[in-house]
């Protein structure tokens, strides 16, 4: 008999999520992402896929409005870009006719050219065209510190550099989460992908019928769990809209492999032996398997401050915060009271109550390093 032996250990159990409509799903994968970041893998191994192109709106939004970085694939080329062909335009106009002023330095020389095309430090808060337009022009720049510390290169061979990757449609990283359909993320592999939509109407998609359709979208979904290398998140949304009809169900493709009730009855009636304080501390357990010391650290600090805050007023403590909004906020370190609001058990009485206390304490951790 043939043996497969994996090239790679056993990586961390496959999480599956389910959420009430899709923006919530959208701001839940922003929330795993900010895990995935804290745990060390980087952005650019991070991939977020789905069925249809028209479901990467809301993804675009959440990521943009929590200050993420991304890159739809599937849209034009990197160097058939306008604001590429631009750049590269000014790059070598600059190396033939600013050579009296250029530093030599490649870096703050391909800075210097690239702000005059809207490049800067920081990038802009606006999603869509906007920030696309940013995230290319930073690829550049990050290209020219490459080089620069690798070849000690000027502008003009940065230009040559640019000009042999566009013949060869080699384009430079952005750094940020990849966003791809399933037919567009074919062949390609990420140490992480939150794979969503994964309900009935999307995985199979609606407009599949007969068997041969249907097999088609479940080696879609095939493609989609094969990219991930070590982390795979799994969700959909029941409802569309907030407030909606909640009448989504998981992909039939996932039946007795849901851990809900479209999971295994066996796992259902061990879940609901299982008492509140079991529950918790396996919430607790899988908390400090998954996330970096100086996030659990911040739990810790998040819980004695709400320890404080319900001594103060005569309270439990779980009805301040619950330890799992605690531990929400620990991983996605909101930085603004919009942000938080965004964590599920936030709601706007505790936002205006506690908001600006527990801003000050995650702005004084990070302060302290």
């Amino acid at each position: 008999a043939v043996e497969l032996v994996a090239q790679r250990p056993s990586g961390p159990a496959v999480r599956f999520k389910t959420y009430d409509d899709d923006l919530a799903e959208a701001e839940g994968a922003v929330a795993q992402v900010r895990r995935l970041q804290a745990a060390g893998v980087p952005l650019s191994e991070i991939a977020i896929l789905y069925r249809t192109n028209s479901q990467s709106e809301a993804f675009e939004q959440a990521l943009a409005g929590a200050q993420i970085g991304y890159l739809v694939r599937g849209g034009e080329r990197f160097f058939e870009r306008e604001e590429v062909k631009r750049a590269m335009a000014v790059i070598l106009g600059a190396a033939r006719t600013e050579k009296a002023t250029l530093t030599g330095d490649l870096g703050q020389d391909a800075r210097t050219v690239l702000s005059r095309e809207g490049w800067s430090e920081e990038p802009p808060a606006p999603r869509g065209a906007v920030r696309e337009r940013w995230d290319a022009l930073n690829a550049l720049v990050a290209l020219a510190d490459e080089m620069a510390q690798t070849r000690g290169a000027d502008l003009d061979a940065f230009h040559t550099e640019l000009r042999e990757r566009a013949d060869a449609q080699n384009a430079p990283t952005v750094e940020g989460v990849t966003l791809s359909s399933l037919h567009a993320a074919k062949g390609l592999e990420w140490d992480a992908v939150i794979l969503v939509g994964a309900c009935e109407g999307l995985l199979p998609i609606s407009l599949a019928e007969g068997h041969t359709a249907i097999e088609e979208e479940r080696r879609l979904l095939y493609v989609g769990v094969t990219r991930a290398r070590e982390h795979l998140i799994i969700s959909y949304a029941r409802a569309r809209n907030a407030g909606g009809r909640a009448s989504r169900k998981a992909s039939r493709f996932l039946d007795g492999l849901w851990p809900t009730a479209h999971g295994s009855r066996d796992a259902s009636r061990r879940q609901s032996r299982q008492s509140a304080r079991e529950r918790s501390r396996q919430s607790a357990a899988d908390f400090e398997a998954n996330n970096d010391p100086r996030t659990i650290a911040l739990f810790e600090e998040l819980r004695a401050w709400r320890s404080q805050i319900a001594k103060e007023r005569s309270r439990p403590a779980y009805t301040v915060f619950a330890d799992a909004t605690l531990r929400d906020i620990a991983v996605v370190k909101p930085t603004s009271l919009p942000q938080l609001s965004l964590i599920h058990g936030v709601g706007a009485n505790k936002l205006q109550e506690y908001g600006g206390q527990v801003l000050a304490l995650l702005r004084d951790f990070e302060a302290g390093g």
